[in-house]
């Protein structure tokens, strides 16, 4: 009876919550019971001396795998089901395929969780069928994620503004989307590798399809919609649509170059590498620069006139009352949004730092660990990102609310130090002896950060 509400029929021509609030519940039970327990079993099993062999090599590209693609990527395509088609202003193309997409992704993912650790542990001929199994259900899954996205987006709108914020976004969601399909078209190529690699995917391959996954899809899906929902909540200028085509554009250039790097051998493949990272780099701090400033003129474009700064007071203190009411209702969400768009400066950072070193040097010996970039995105901004949207947006969309505010709270300081010791340990550990220790601990806190959230969210899902 508790989820009557959710039940509603569909409003103004568009699919009810109920119709993809299962992909959100899937990423979290995927998240807790298996990308973040996994990562928490990695992390310290070194702490207490288990001996590391293929088992952990496995082990560590299950995680990297259920992480983009179970937790954050099907997040992603949840939240995308609802945004895309009311940003188009048009009906979501062939709902009834919602629930047998949902159970191609699931199945695959629980596949491949199950059957390339056990692969490697006994060598049956089984796990290798449903690992390849896996990859089938996985890309056709996708294939059919992807041809919803377009199929919705080719829709006519009778309305100009809600045609015009797609276009403004149009270039990072059709590379994005492109890139997850591309991903899933390489995972099920993995998977056949594996028979002839020992239960392992290449590793090049396997940086590739993270690549593609990190790099291809989520980020720019993140920027998407971060220029559509940041103006709203900022009350600032939308991004200029002339910007967002020239940054989407430079950054696949930049993903690009960067699986070039990583699938050619050569010198020259080093410098396209450095050049992949120097775009995606850019992008990044141009995009979060460009907010900053948005917001910085708007404070200076307060006006000077008695009865205008009267009536900017009153609109201030309004401001300010609704703040302190969503503070009360949602927790300090702004603050993990806020915290996720340092974690992605800082990864920007890295990867100019990085590219700097492969123009001047020409080898592929970098200053800072890719790792630690990847972490940088997934934990620090991706996952992030996540957990501040969605305790504001869910309970918008199902009309009930999270379990409890302090509990974003807790998010907060549980996502940055999962992020902090994560991405410490990996720039740490050539430096500072004893530093194992962080990424040890970087494990649980992670899986306490999903199971917090988890718990809040389940309420209103």
């Amino acid at each position: 009876m508790r989820s009557l509400p959710l039940a509603s029929p569909d409003h103004a021509a568009q699919v009810s919550f109920v119709r993809t609030s299962p992909y959100l519940r899937a990423a979290l039970l995927l998240a807790s019971g298996g990308g973040f327990t996994l990562a928490c079993i990695l992390t310290l099993a070194p702490l207490i001396g288990m001996p590391l062999g293929l088992w952990w090599e496995a082990v560590v590209q299950t995680h990297g795998h259920l992480q983009l693609f179970g937790w954050a990527g099907m997040f992603v395509i949840g939240v995308a089901l609802n945004f895309l088609p009311r940003l188009r202003g048009t009906p979501l193309a062939r709902p009834a395929l919602l629930p047998w997409i949902l159970g191609l992704l699931v199945a695959g993912l629980l596949l491949r969780f199950v059957s390339q650790p056990l692969l490697v542990l006994t060598g049956w001929l089984l796990w290798n069928i449903l690992l390849i199994l896996s990859g089938v259900l996985e890309v056709l899954g996708l294939l059919a994620v992807f041809y919803l996205m377009m199929q919705t987006i080719a829709r006519k709108s009778a309305m100009k503004s809600t045609t015009e914020g797609l276009r403004s976004i149009a270039p990072f969601l059709l590379g994005a989307f492109s890139a997850l399909l591309l991903a899933g078209v390489l995972n099920l190529f993995n998977c056949i590798e594996v028979l002839a690699n020992g239960g392992l995917v290449p590793a090049s391959w396997d940086e590739a399809n993270i690549t593609l996954g990190l790099f291809g899809f989520l980020l720019p899906v993140a920027l998407a919609m971060s220029s559509r929902m940041l103006p709203l909540y900022a009350h600032i200028q939308p991004f200029p649509t002339r910007l967002l085509w020239i940054l989407a554009l430079t950054y696949f250039a930049g993903v690009v170059c960067w699986i070039l790097g990583i699938l050619l051998v050569g010198a020259v493949f080093v410098v396209v590498q450095g050049l992949g990272f120097l775009l995606i780099g850019l992008v990044m701090l141009s995009f979060t620069g460009y907010f900053l400033y948005l917001i910085r003129s708007r404070i200076q474009s307060a006006p000077v006139a008695s009865s205008a700064s009267r009536l900017e007071m009153l609109q201030k203190e309004r401001s300010r009352q609704r703040r302190q009411e969503e503070r009360h209702k949602y927790g300090p969400y702004v603050a993990l949004i806020g915290s996720a768009y340092l974690w992605a400066s800082l990864g920007a950072i890295m990867l100019v730092i990085d590219a700097l070193a492969s123009f001047l040097s020409g080898v592929s010996t970098l200053p800072v660990s890719v790792d630690a970039i990847r972490h940088s995105f997934a934990v620090g901004f991706i996952t992030l990102l996540i957990c501040g949207i969605s305790v504001r947006l869910v309970p918008g969309l199902s009309s009930k609310a999270i379990r409890a505010p302090i509990l974003v709270s807790a998010t907060l300081l549980l996502g940055n130090l999962a992020a902090l010791l994560r991405v410490g340990s990996l720039l740490l550990t050539p430096v500072l002896p004893g530093s194992e220790i962080f990424f040890a601990l970087s494990g649980p806190i992670g899986l306490a950060l999903i199971l917090c959230l988890t718990i809040n969210l389940w309420s209103a899902l």
